[in-house]
């Protein structure tokens, strides 16, 4: 009698579900932590490093960009397909990692909610890459692009001040602003928080209650 084959293949990671539920918060230490795992060897080439990711959710949240369920991740390890690199391949690896984004895309999102909004980018001085690194103010802005060449709405709709926003982003994922320290910090808020208050949506993270305030949400992985 022939043996059954037994073999067992690699888990099948899925795209994370959203449920309703207050998310934990996201510290200076999750941050920082997210930041240095990007960077480590292992990863596929184009990965994100933590300033463009930060650009990449901003732009998420603040622009209606439409994807499917789950497909937003993938750029964020250079792929434009669902497939989860090595890196983050077992089950427990990849929750972690779904984990600390999403705690970081909450983030961003609770820092622009209510009547006062509030938004300071994070902007690493220096990156742990050790060669031709990108300016952090360039690589925030390519993110923010890369978010918006997912599947987004045209300028035509949005107010002049929300075209000018992204038009001045565009330029700075092209060339180092000349704009430098405070003043560059704040001239990337403005222009955040100037799309925020016209946001219809909130991305991956659903749609505003009509009163304009946001639902929490959790992952949960099946």
């Amino acid at each position: 009698m022939a043996r059954r084959d037994t073999h067992v293949g690699p888990p099948t990671l899925q795209p994370p579900k959203m449920g309703v539920q207050d998310a934990p918060q996201f510290t200076r230490h999750d941050y920082e932590m997210l930041g240095a795992w990007l960077v480590e060897d292992g990863w596929p080439r184009g990965t994100m490093d933590i300033a463009m990711l930060e650009g990449y959710l901003v732009a998420l949240l603040v622009w209606p960009v439409r994807v499917q369920p789950g497909a937003w991740l993938p750029p964020i390890w250079g792929e434009t397909g669902w497939k989860v690199p090595a890196k983050i391949g077992s089950p427990s690896e990849y929750d972690r990692f779904v984990e600390r984004v999403m705690g970081f895309l909450e983030d961003l999102d609770r820092r622009m909610r209510g009547s006062q909004p509030q938004f300071v980018p994070g902007l690493p001085v220096c990156s742990p890459r050790p060669r031709r690194q990108t300016p952090p103010t360039v690589s925030w802005a390519q993110g923010f692009l890369k978010a918006l060449q997912l599947s987004a709405q045209g300028l035509g709709s949005r107010s002049d001040s929300a075209r000018s926003a992204v038009t001045r982003i565009a330029r700075w994922a092209s060339s180092t602003p000349t704009l430098s320290g405070a003043a560059l910090a704040d001239a990337l808020t403005s222009a955040v928080l100037t799309l925020a208050g016209e946001r219809s949506s909130r991305g991956p993270l659903g749609a505003l209650e009509p009163n304009g305030s946001p639902r929490s949400v959790r992952v949960r992985n099946p």
